[in-house]
């Protein structure tokens, strides 16, 4: 997979990604984090409401960081691939605002451009030869013990 890069070469979000997100909540966003393995942090900036905004406004704390960290995307994570990751992670966030978050997802999911790739990729898999074969496995392989 191809992956943007900045002028000092630190992964650049896929605009895809981030125009998504934006739909789904104002200030929902990814954020390149290399501080502990590289990975997209999903993060969600602190709004008017949110009574740490008050540090901001007091030059008590820098509104570059003013966000928190609702859970991580795997860095070749593709546009495709990113909505199930969401939505498992809002599920369990435990701020009541992020999980209705939730509801913004399922709803991109099951409509729009989420449904008509999902019918797409089942339609190629059912249309394959072999269908057992075109199965790719997801996530770390067990460790052997």
């Amino acid at each position: 997979m191809t992956m943007l890069v900045n002028s000092v070469g630190k992964p650049e979000p896929s605009p895809e990604i981030q125009r998504r997100l934006a739909a789904i909540t104002p200030g929902l966003q990814l954020r390149f984090l290399d501080t502990i393995g590289a990975r997209w942090a999903v993060t969600l900036v602190w709004g008017a409401e949110d009574r740490r905004w008050q540090w901001v406004q007091e030059e008590r704390y820098d509104p570059a960081a003013a966000y928190d960290i609702i859970g991580y995307l795997p860095l070749e994570c593709s546009p495709e691939e990113a909505p199930p990751y969401l939505e498992r992670m809002l599920r369990t966030y435990p701020r009541e605002d992020v999980q209705r978050m939730v509801d913004g997802v399922a709803k991109w999911n099951e409509q729009g451009a989420g449904k008509a790739e999902v019918e797409q990729a089942v339609a190629e898999v059912l249309d394959s030869p072999d269908p057992t074969q075109t199965t790719k496995k997801r996530g770390r392989s067990r460790k052997e013990t």
